[in-house]
């Protein structure tokens, strides 16, 4: 197998990175919030200046894709009037922040994510020494509410954890407790560490490699803090997000595209909807869904079967919610073979399979697994056109079956169905 490129970095609004459909560009969202003008913004780039398709990330960002060196610094502009670009390109790498979905709607929430997701993106971009935190370093900030956030894969995280917030380290190297005025700056300590530590070494771009590297307790000490194993754990209960929900005092219809592939026609209809509905704003979550709030449950309910009528996933019994696949060929350089293509016909069988997060299938392009860094219960990657198949792995693992037709993929998924629904003794 050839082995993928690593390059270390997502694109970026000042940084797209090519493909071999056009440009890949990201709106730059700071916590969870899109207001409805930014939505329809986005969608009118991406048809103006790209081929009218966006993604919605894993790290809840909206990457426009199919933009031309000739329509870039029209979209950059764009962008720019909508509030979705950055300062500058230094800005753009080190402000990565993933926010609770409802951050600031639920009175029950211990801390507002998106109030402390703009204090820390404005600490990270002010501070010059951090400018040299790889383009992948991720924080999070989970307030405690309905949707949890203990299955994004952070750097640094912070949880709200009752009268006071944990801040939590990749790697297993402890748990900090503090006030939540004080969060931000116990995040940013931490971020120095880690810079300071890792002198720029590539192998150790993100804090689960230098903690491995160096241990837990020389990073501590970098930052001048000291770790409380007592601390509660990160939040990991299950989470419903699709069709019409109500958390607490607040109601939401969560309406997604499969693998978080959105058309210009579907943004269209999905901004004419909150429009209709007199929404200001929209959610956008990790887990590829569009949360939209509403003043009733009968309203998140009318959304919710107006989205169903589009042809959108609204519910987590949908099969489309069971297969995680990237671009894969032709879009993506580095893609071996098809993915996206395959959907339909291998998402039956992958709801048989899925884990407690709903996935069953991982349908990667080539060895990198950009499209879900964790493991699934089964993992395809695609090798010169056919498919290696690894068991509750990841992409990058040593395969257990290789070289497949996607006939003989469709058999191997049912055979491993039937030993799941009926395990031998």
């Amino acid at each position: 197998m050839h082995a993928p490129e690593i390059k270390g970095w997502c694109p970026g609004a000042f940084a797209p990175m090519q493909s071999n459909d056009g440009l890949l560009m990201r709106a730059k969202l700071v916590g969870s919030r899109l207001t409805s003008a930014q939505l329809a913004a986005i969608v009118a780039i991406s048809e103006d200046c790209g081929n009218g398709l966006v993604d919605l990330s894993q790290r809840a960002q909206l990457q426009l894709r199919g933009v031309t060196a000739q329509t870039l610094p029209d979209a950059l502009r764009r962008l720019d009037a909508a509030g979705l670009l950055p300062r500058d390109a230094e800005a753009e790498r080190v402000t990565n922040i993933i926010a609770s979905p409802l951050a600031g709607l639920e009175p029950a929430a211990a801390v507002d994510a998106n109030a402390l997701a703009r204090e820390l993106a404005e600490a990270l971009q002010a501070d010059v020494a951090l400018r040299a935190l790889p383009a992948k370093f991720l924080f999070a900030i989970d307030d405690g509410g309905a949707l949890p956030l203990g299955d994004v894969e952070a750097d640094i995280r912070i949880d709200a954890a009752g009268e006071s917030v944990a801040v939590r380290v990749a790697g297993g190297a402890g748990v900090i407790l503090t006030r939540a005025a004080e969060a931000v700056s116990t995040v940013l300590k931490l971020a120095r560490a880690f810079v300071a530590l890792r002198d720029g070494a590539f192998d150790q771009r993100r804090m689960r490699r230098l903690v491995a590297a160096v241990g837990r307790d020389r990073l501590l000490r970098q930052a001048g803090l000291v770790a409380s194993d007592a601390a509660p754990r990160a939040e990991t209960r299950a989470r419903l997000f699709l069709g019409a929900r109500q958390a607490g005092e607040i109601f939401f219809a969560g309406v997604a595209a499969p693998s978080g592939r959105w058309r210009g026609a579907e943004l269209v209809r999905l901004a004419a909807l909150a429009q209709s509905h007199g929404l200001s704003e929209l959610r956008v979550t990790p887990w590829r869904a569009f949360l939209l709030p509403a003043a009733t449950l009968t309203a998140a309910r009318e959304m919710t079967n107006a989205a169903r009528a589009l042809g959108l996933i609204v519910s987590h019994d949908d099969p489309r919610r069971a297969v995680v696949a990237c671009p894969g060929a032709p879009e993506c350089p580095q893609a071996q073979g098809e993915t996206r293509p395959h959907l339909a016909r291998l998402a039956p069988l992958a709801q048989k399979l899925a884990g407690e997060d709903g996935v069953g299938l991982h349908l990667s392009g080539c060895a990198k697994g950009c499209a879900r860094p964790g493991s699934a219960a089964v993992t395809l990657i695609a090798h010169d056109g056919l498919y290696d198949l690894v068991d509750n792995g990841r992409a990058g693992d040593a395969p257990q079956l290789t070289r497949l037709s996607l006939d003989a993929v469709e058999s191997a998924l049912a055979l491993r169905v039937k030993g799941k629904l009926c395990p031998t003794p």
